[in-house]
């Protein structure tokens, strides 16, 4: 008897889409892209306003993701398939847009220093919003992670050890922290039930049309200025919002949301990296020490994820 696919099945994807959605360390390249990001969306503020900036990199972002369906799918995918996901596709570009809106508003307002520790409290947030609305609970490894990553990130965060105080902003990016975490929770529970393709494609679809409404009731989406940073543009577009969070939905399908969220959390050493490369900024010793403590962070969700899947591996005993 041949059984009835489920309605929520993926379309079977091509050998190449195979190999993306299997590979167990993709989800690794996402904080080093969104790294990269940081120093490439501060050069592009220098040639566009906040509002045109984001809507360019979210719509080029959904361009990206749609012109991988059929390389990816080859033809696999129906409207079927992109309806399904319509709903979830909105409800997470919602929070991607609610995220980076008010985190960039953040920066405006209050310091750098404080903006990068606040808005890495997504780390924290995420499991708390995970246990509470869903009651997935986590080891004691997730914490022992959050809580280390917490820490470096504090450190990396903070050029001088006596400079972190509060500032008006502080409220808007701890906002943009918990969208993060809304986001990531949210994640959790649809990328697994839902065709990968599809679902990174709405998200990033109704994040561009919401960015792109209030660059239009603003200061328009000043094409010139865009044309003359293209590159910077494609580095927080193609690869920022369209290659990195649809890696981020692949994995997501395999790992729960706290494991990933420390994963994630490697965006602010990632950052830090570019920053030193492409602007020329440097490390403080405190500062490499909180490098050091994301890594050992992820080391430790990893070590203890690995132990947990072998301790709840049925036994193979008759």
């Amino acid at each position: 008897m041949t059984s009835t696919p489920s309605p929520l099945a993926e379309p079977r994807p091509s050998r190449a889409g195979a190999w993306i959605a299997d590979s167990p360390f993709l989800i690794y390249l996402t904080p080093t892209i969104w790294g990269a990001t940081f120093p490439a969306m501060k050069l592009a503020l220098d040639s566009l306003p906040i509002l045109s900036a984001m809507a360019w990199s979210r719509g080029l972002g959904a361009l990206a993701v749609a012109a991988t369906l059929p390389l990816l799918a080859r033809g696999h995918l129906s409207r079927a398939a992109l309806r399904r996901v319509a709903g979830p596709g909105l409800l997470l570009g919602t929070f991607i847009f609610l995220g980076y809106t008010l985190q960039t508003w953040g920066l405006d307002l209050t310091t750098a220093t404080n903006a990068g520790f606040i808005t890495g409290l997504y780390v924290v947030f995420t499991p708390v919003l995970a246990l509470l609305l869903f009651r997935e609970a986590t080891g004691v490894w997730v914490w022992v992670a959050v809580a280390i990553s917490v820490a470096g990130m504090a450190l990396l965060s903070v050029p001088a050890l006596d400079d972190l105080s509060l500032n008006s902003g502080d409220l808007l990016v701890l906002g943009s922290a918990v969208a993060w975490a809304a986001h990531i929770v949210a994640l959790g529970r649809f990328a697994p039930r839902y065709a990968a393709l599809p679902l990174s494609f709405a998200q990033m679809a109704a994040a561009a049309l919401l960015h792109l409404v209030v660059a239009l009731l603003g200061p328009g989406l000043r094409g010139a200025d865009a044309a003359s940073i293209w590159h910077l543009l494609a580095i927080t577009g193609v690869l920022g919002s369209g290659v990195a969070f649809t890696l981020q939905v692949l994995a997501q399908r395999k790992i729960d949301a706290a494991r990933a969220v420390v994963i994630l959390a490697g965006e602010s050493l990632s950052a830090a990296v570019f920053a030193a490369f492409w602007l020329g900024e440097r490390l403080l010793v405190h500062q490499w020490v909180g490098a050091a403590l994301v890594l050992a962070a992820m080391t430790v969700s990893e070590l203890g994820a690995r132990r947990r899947a072998i301790h709840l591996e049925p036994s193979s005993a008759a």
